[in-house]
């Protein structure tokens, strides 16, 4: 008598509605890692069940092998189930969240047998020192914290910069460890958790582990392993995809500085967010939920107040150090008077003279890296544009090159412009590597350094720029937004923001909040310790509301008006946004795609769209660009119209199939 067969549904790292079907051994059970052959090539998936059986509509005589691989722990039942929540919130396949939680490398990593024991490499063997004790401030939030989970809710920890939410953090994290369940510790970048990790390993030794995407394969594979055996519970510090590892026992979610828009993934499927990813893993394991900042998103706020989070106040600074004060210096009023030097006022230049001879350092921000944003024909006006998305380049001048900051075409820079042949392309404004030249010329014989992305490429040159400015061996640190999240520098007293209106300048309605959070964190990076710390503003718009708001000197920083904003124009948090983006190369399809989706939402009964839209810039890498704005209203018919949305956009794709490029964007950013 023959053997029956088994057959298994498996989960693939593809963009697949529901799964593939494949014959397997009897042995095989749900959450099993299998190898498969999928269009003549090899890969690796998830069991997701079995049966004895086979549907009608699948020929069994045609049916391909999926081969258990030995010795892998199973993919729990719970993971499974979190990614199909994950998939139906943020519009995509479970195939493509499957990706996010275990990348290609990470999957081949699994796939060996190490045999080595699953602790983090240079991760020293031992019990820390345990948290610092709490100021009466703290203790005090930390009891109100406590009060508001009780209640089963998340809770709002809104603190000044400089606070000690951290020192907060790591106490609940220790009573967590005393109960035997581990806790999720995120940050919005890598470089804070690199900085955050040795605060965190001096109070916790072994017990903590680092989750981001800059590790190695093996690396991020021993950590899921050690959660995997659940031997003891542990601290994870990571970015937002340490969301998907698979915790037992998880007693307590952080999200630190909740409001960074790092949480978002932009690209590729599944475009989440990893605040709410953690909020929606809390939940599902009935963890307490604590999330943190000095500048709350409007979303979080506004979900205080309709009572479904709690929120905690804690305005007092850890080290007793008097509030930092701000400066607007009026830059059209400056260049009248003549009283620039470059990118800066004179009186500026001044002020940082006085506070390096005083013995303090000095950071200054630009939002713009490169040397130049543009150059220009001094003499027929010429902007140089990539050939590829029709924006201006970039002048790079350490490497001498004109580059694309969309699709990162590149070339060798001439001075000679190519429309009149004259040696007259000037460069035009000024990004970070100018403003560290500048300074370098202003102050000779101290120490300046750059970080942003073009000199924080790999981990060694972010940690040396990092570690030489918070031991005083840097002067003047000029950076992008890099330098603005967590970081604490205890000599740092000044901070200065050049050019910025360009913080202001993008088309959004999120613009005023995004640019008063960013000010806010620059305005807690000065004076951390016992220094009176200061924030200068250099800025042509001198009486716009947030330069205002920031000065204290107009506007309000409660947020009310600007969520009442919001509620008039029918914005986010008061309703869901979808954007809908339809990039191709042929310009006449993507009109035919666009009509087709717009007749697909009317279908589905939305009536609140905007579209199609050309946004900025309307090309890239030499595909057109268009945009749909969906508004939905926030009641239960919202998830059977983003599932009907959902599959007519794949009959749409089907329809134009190895044309355009449709994605779908939930709760952008």
């Amino acid at each position: 008598m023959a053997a029956e067969k088994t057959y298994a549904n498996v989960i693939l790292p593809l963009k697949l509605r529901g799964t593939l079907t494949y014959c397997t051994s009897p042995e095989a059970k749900p959450g099993d890692w299998v190898k498969v052959r999928i269009r003549n090539c090899d890969a690796i998936g998830i069991v997701e069940n079995v049966s004895l059986t086979l549907p009608d509509c699948i020929d069994a005589d045609r049916i391909k092998t999926a081969e258990i691989i030995p010795g892998k722990e199973s993919v729990g039942k719970e993971e499974i189930s979190f990614w199909k929540d994950i998939a139906q919130y943020y519009m995509c396949t479970v195939g493509e969240v499957f990706k996010a939680a275990y990348s290609t490398a990470l999957q081949k990593a699994v796939a060996k047998e190490s045999g080595r024991p699953a602790t983090q490499k240079g991760t020293p063997a031992s019990e820390g020192c345990g948290p610092s004790s709490l100021s009466p401030a703290q203790q005090a939030a930390l009891g109100e914290i406590k009060a508001g989970l009780a209640t089963g809710k998340p809770v709002l920890l809104h603190g000044i910069t400089g606070s000690g939410k951290t020192e907060i953090y790591m106490k609940m994290a220790a009573e967590q460890l005393q109960n035997g369940r581990s806790v999720l510790m995120l940050v919005p970048e890598i470089a804070i958790s690199r900085q955050l990790q040795q605060r965190v390993e001096k109070a916790f030794g072994d017990k903590v582990l680092v989750f981001h995407s800059k590790q190695t394969a093996p690396s991020r594979k021993r950590v899921i392993e050690a959660l995997r055996r659940n031997d003891s519970p542990k601290i994870v510090l990571g970015t937002r995809s340490a969301v998907f590892l698979p915790f037992r026992h998880l007693g307590l979610v952080v999200v630190d500085e909740e409001h960074d828009h790092s949480y978002k993934q932009e690209d590729p499927a599944p475009r989440y967010n990893g605040r709410d990813a953690a909020i929606m893993l809390g939940t599902r394991l009935n963890s307490d939920i604590v999330l943190g900042s000095a500048t709350p998103s409007l979303e979080s706020l506004f979900n205080v107040s309709t009572g479904k989070y709690c929120m905690v106040r804690l305005d007092t600074k850890f080290h007793d150090s008097p509030p930092p004060t701000v400066e607007i210096i009026d830059t059209v009023r400056e260049r009248r008077l003549g009283n620039m030097q470059g990118s800066f006022s004179r009186g500026l230049l001044k002020q940082i003279r006085k506070r390096i001879d005083n013995g303090e350092q000095v950071m200054v921000f630009r939002s713009r890296r490169a040397y130049a944003p543009f150059v220009q024909c001094s003499i027929c006006g010429t902007v140089p544009k990539c050939p590829q998305c029709n924006v201006s380049l970039s002048y790079h001048r350490f490497n001498n090159t004109l580059s694309c900051h969309y699709c990162g075409w590149s070339t060798s820079f001439s001075p000679y412009c190519k429309n009149c042949g004259e040696p007259s392309l000037a460069d035009r404004g000024a990004g970070t590597e100018k403003i560290e030249e500048e300074l370098r010329a202003a102050f000779p014989g101290l120490n300046v350094a750059r970080f942003d992305a073009d000199t924080a490429s790999g981990k060694k040159a972010e940690e040396k720029t990092i570690k030489e400015f918070a031991e005083g061996r840097t002067d003047i640190l000029v950076g992008t937004q890099m330098i603005t999240k967590g970081f604490d520098f205890e000599n740092l007293s000044l901070v200065v923001i050049v050019n910025a209106d360009s913080i202001l300048a993008v088309q959004d309605f999120r613009s005023d909040e995004k640019a008063l959070q960013l000010i806010t964190q620059l305005l807690g990076r000065a004076g951390r310790r016992n220094k009176a710390g200061k924030l200068v503003i250099q800025t042509a718009q001198s009486d716009h509301p947030v330069f205002k708001t920031v000065s204290g000197s107009g506007g309000t920083a409660d947020n009310s008006a600007a969520l009442a904003e919001r509620r008039l124009f029918n914005y986010p948090p008061y309703v869901r946004l979808i954007t809908i983006t339809v990039k191709d190369p042929q310009e006449g399809r993507l009109w035919n795609v666009c009509r087709r989706i717009s007749e697909a939402a009317a279908e589905c009964g939305i009536t609140d769209i905007a579209g199609p839209l050309t946004p900025s810039p309307g090309m890239v890498g030499r595909c057109h660009i268009r945009e749909f704005w969906i508004k939905l209203q926030r009641d239960r018919r919202m998830s059977i119209i983003k599932k009907a949305l959902s599959e007519r956009i794949e009959l749409i794709e089907k329809e134009f199939k190895g044309g355009p490029s449709i994605i779908l964007d939930v709760d952008p950013l």
